[in-house]
């Protein structure tokens, strides 16, 4: 009720601000197969705990290491959840696909969670194109809130050193759309 009556009065406004990227659809990730760009809202994230999910294992390709991190700063106990899983035998994620990674060894309102979000429309194209990052935290076992979003984490950031610091560890899985968490390879869907 809520998304909807937000849509409704943000409409005008997404629609004049389309060609830079945004959507004028409803943000919903079971609108992933629209042909258009995905905008997440934190509404987008809510009750991920209960979206599919994989312990944290290691980056594509790599053998798993002893801590089961993940690798990156991503490090320490995690679960991987998404949203929905791509199609059998696809060779990228669809837009709308939501990907979020969480520690498991803090307590849930100290978790730093981070997602990343299939946004598609040529997002960050000199990065992990189509991505964006996100930084959450949980407000609730179902809700959380956005830290921060964009291309990479905001200047200031503990983990920030490099400003890059998300695509360039993520553009070394290139080849599973951008993806490392074993568990989301392509090739196991």
């Amino acid at each position: 009720m809520l998304r909807a009556s937000l849509a409704r009065i943000l409409a005008p406004t997404l629609v004049a601000l389309s060609p830079l990227g945004c959507s004028a659809g409803s943000g919903d990730a079971a609108d992933a197969g629209a042909t258009g760009p995905f905008v997440a809202f934190t509404s987008d994230f809510s009750g991920f705990h209960s979206w599919p999910s994989t312990p944290g294992v290691g980056p594509v390709g790599a053998p798993p290491p002893p801590s089961a991190a993940d690798g990156g700063v991503h490090t320490g106990h995690l679960t991987t959840y998404i949203n929905r899983q791509p199609s059998h035998g696809s060779t990228s994620f669809p837009v709308g696909t939501i990907i979020v990674k969480e520690p498991d060894d803090a307590p849930l309102a100290e978790r730093q969670i981070f997602a990343m979000v299939k946004r598609g429309g040529g997002y960050n194209e000199s990065g992990a194109t189509d991505w964006e990052w996100f930084e959450l935290r949980n407000v609730d076992e179902n809700d959380v809130t956005i830290v921060w979003r964009g291309i990479g984490p905001p200047g200031g950031e503990a983990y920030a050193a490099t400003p890059n610091l998300c695509n360039d560890c993520h553009g070394m899985a290139r080849d599973n759309d951008f993806v490392w968490t074993v568990g989301l390879a392509l090739s196991s869907f």
